[in-house]
């Protein structure tokens, strides 16, 4: 699978260029300003919007330098639920497929998405830092390439495509700046912990329902906040079932032991 490249909300909103790779790969890559070549993106930031319309689910996620449009459709069902399930304002992974639709100014990049979940604070952070430091190292690339009139083909590619010059350069330094403020002081990468799916579920079931217990939809939306994808609650709702850590009063209803 083509791995999944980061890069900043501002530098792949201001994708207007799409390029062949060589090597006998097909297909073509969304191509940045910032001499990301990319089909698959993993990005982290704040869900601020999202809506639905059919089968198809559209979001804007946010990082410290701007917005990605990211849309679920039938093909990724699970990342479809998922979103489904998270509220605005929310800490939110994705995982997608860069796409770029029309071309020159009115070119848009978006990122069809096929898998995510909610995060914390913490991982949103961790993602800035990783992501700034390639940014830079990209950006470093680039200015050797236009001082010396040479360097690999594809950032010499995303030089001849965006004009890019030493101003412009400068300007998405200045970025990584901005996205770095943005990133807590204390930060302490330790507090991720992955868990245990069961162990998230449970403990986001602990405090939900009544005497009849809840629906199962709401529980999968419980293990969706906590950080699962929709098929892992239910995986783990399963699990919890199986072990005897709940059961069901009614049809549709679960109610923890």
């Amino acid at each position: 699978m083509e791995p999944a490249e980061r890069v900043f909300a501002r530098d792949f909103s201001a994708a207007r260029h799409t390029a062949d790779s060589g090597g006998g790969r097909d297909g073509s890559y969304v191509v940045t300003p910032a001499g990301v070549w990319c089909r698959r993106l993993f990005v982290v930031g704040a869900l601020t919007e999202r809506r639905a319309s059919g089968d198809l689910m559209q979001a804007r996620i946010a990082d410290p330098t701007g917005t990605f449009r990211v849309t679920a459709d039938w093909q990724s069902p699970d990342a479809v639920e998922t979103l489904g399930c998270v509220e605005p304002p929310a800490f939110i992974a994705v995982t997608g497929r860069a796409t770029l639709a029309g071309t020159g100014e009115r070119a848009h990049a978006a990122l069809a998405a096929e898998a995510l979940r909610v995060v914390d604070r913490t991982a949103r952070d961790l993602w800035v830092l990783m992501t700034a430091g390639v940014t830079l190292d990209r950006l470093e690339a680039l200015d050797k390439a236009l001082r010396e009139n040479g360097g690999d083909e594809r950032t010499m590619t995303a030089l001849r495509l965006y004009g890019t010059t030493a101003a412009d350069i400068r300007e998405m330094a200045g970025m990584v700046r901005t996205a770095l403020e943005s990133v807590r002081s204390d930060l302490a990468p330790g507090e991720i912990a992955p868990g245990i799916g069961r162990d998230r579920l449970l403990a986001a079931l602990e405090d939900q329902g009544g005497a009849r217990g809840v629906p199962i939809e709401d529980a999968v939306a419980a293990g969706v906040r906590a950080g699962l994808s929709a098929r892992d609650a239910k995986r783990a709702l399963e699990e919890l079932l199986d072990e005897g850590e709940c059961y069901q009063p009614a049809s549709g209803m679960i109610k923890l032991i």
